[in-house]
């Protein structure tokens, strides 16, 4: 096992919860997670994955290869975004086996809140995108995507606080 000092674990914590913050706030402003997002919340994890055994590491690679995987599928049927994708395979990087069904249950539990604000009558207060292909105006409420970066990064800042807490 390799030593990394509690400040660069801390320090890698707080980058990652920056880039989920970052992450929800562009998702639900822009209906757009940016890779650099994506690549921040992933390269934050180097320093855990340096202080875990090999077998741990591997595992929470295998495990972001395999959310990766699946994330394309969904995405090939276009059931989600390509940011969403990304950014949940980072997040499932930083989950690994230990904390994946912890993960899996918080952001679902945030989608379903999300999804009944979607469908409250305070879907009006979410920005729009330009255009919503196929939906009459008076009906475009209810066709309007559902920016699922917010949801992962709740699901994502369950999981740091997870590491905060079996670090400190």
């Amino acid at each position: 096992m390799h030593h990394v000092s509690d400040a660069a674990m801390l320090f890698a914590l707080v980058l990652s919860a920056a880039g989920l913050v970052w992450a929800a706030a562009s998702d639900v402003s822009r209906y757009l997670i940016p890779n650099r997002v994506c690549l921040l919340v992933a390269a934050s994890y180097l320093p855990t994955a340096a202080a875990l055994p090999f077998g741990a590491w591997l595992a929470g690679l295998a495990i972001g290869v395999l959310t990766l995987g699946v994330g394309l599928v969904l995405f090939a049927r276009g059931w989600v975004g390509g940011g969403d994708v990304k950014l949940a395979t980072a997040i499932a990087l930083w989950a690994g086996p230990a904390y994946l069904s912890g993960f899996a249950l918080v952001t679902s539990l945030a989608g379903v809140a999300l999804a009944v604000l979607m469908l409250s009558p305070a879907r009006r207060l979410m920005p729009r995108p330009a255009k919503i292909e196929g939906a009459a105006e008076s009906d475009a409420g209810l066709a309007q995507p559902m920016p699922f970066g917010a949801p992962l990064a709740v699901g994502g800042a369950w999981v740091l606080v997870q590491h905060l807490t079996a670090t400190f």
